[in-house]
C-alpha cells in the first residue's frame, strides 16, 4: 500500500492481485452489455460516466467486495464502533449505483471534478490502460498538483471532495476504469 500526502489529504494506492477478480471477464461483460449502459455527464463531446446494473456484469461483484474490504482496512479509524462502509448499488437494494465506468478513446480526457456529497471516500480502479492513455491528476485551486500513474489493476482511494481530472489519452487504445464512492453505513442515499 502506497500513501501519498497531498496538502492535508491522504491518497492511497495499491495493486489488487486477487485471483477471483478477472479483468478480462469484466471487460468482456462491459463490452457485451453496451445496450444496457446508461450515462450521465456529457462533457467535451463524450459521456464521462457509464452505469451498468450489476446483474448485467456479475464479474464486477468480487472486485467491489475486494475494494470494500480494502477501504475498511485503510479507513477503519474513521468509523465509529459498529459502523462500516458501503458502495451502494441495486443488488444491495439501493436505487442508484455508486460505481460507474469511464471509457476514454484517444484524444479524450476527463474534466476537473470531485465526488463531493455524502461520500467520504472515492476511488478508481484501472481495468485497461494502454500506454500514454492518461494519468489521474489531483489539483488544489489550480496551483498544487499530484499526478498518479494509471496502471492496470491499480486501485486508488482519495477523499470525495478532492478535485481531480484525467489527462488526455495520447495513446492508441481505449482507457477503461471503474470509479466508485464509499459511504458510511447505515446511510440513506439521496434519491436522484
Amino acid at each position: 500500500m502506497k500513501k501519498d500526502n497531498f496538502l492535508e489529504h491522504n491518497i492511497f494506492s495499491t495493486t489488487i492481485s486477487d485471483k477471483k477478480i478477472d479483468i478480462d471477464v469484466i471487460l468482456h461483460e462491459f463490452h457485451n452489455n453496451t445496450k444496457h449502459h446508461t450515462h450521465t455527464h456529457f462533457i467535451n463531446n463524450r459521456w464521462e460516466n457509464i452505469y451498468i446494473n450489476p446483474q448485467k456484469i456479475p464479474s464486477i461483484l468480487p472486485l467491489l467486495s475486494e475494494i470494500h474490504s480494502i477501504a475498511i482496512e485503510i479507513f477503519h479509524t474513521k468509523l465509529s464502533p459498529h459502523q462500516t462502509l458501503v458502495i451502494p448499488h441495486e443488488l444491495l437494494g439501493y436505487e442508484k449505483n455508486e460505481f460507474w465506468f469511464n471509457s476514454a478513446l484517444p484524444g479524450e480526457s476527463t474534466a476537473v471534478h470531485n465526488h463531493n456529497g455524502k461520500a467520504i471516500i472515492s476511488g478508481v480502479y484501472y481495468l485497461q490502460v494502454p500506454e500514454k492513455s492518461g494519468n489521474i491528476i489531483f489539483i488544489h485551486e489550480n496551483k498544487e498538483k499530484l499526478e498518479i500513474t494509471a496502471k492496470p489493476g491499480e486501485l486508488i482511494f482519495f477523499p470525495a471532495e478532492l478535485d481531480h481530472y484525467v489527462k488526455e489519452n495520447k495513446g492508441s487504445g481505449k482507457r477503461i476504469s471503474l470509479s466508485f464512492n464509499c459511504y458510511l453505513f447505515p446511510l440513506t442515499i439521496p434519491k436522484s
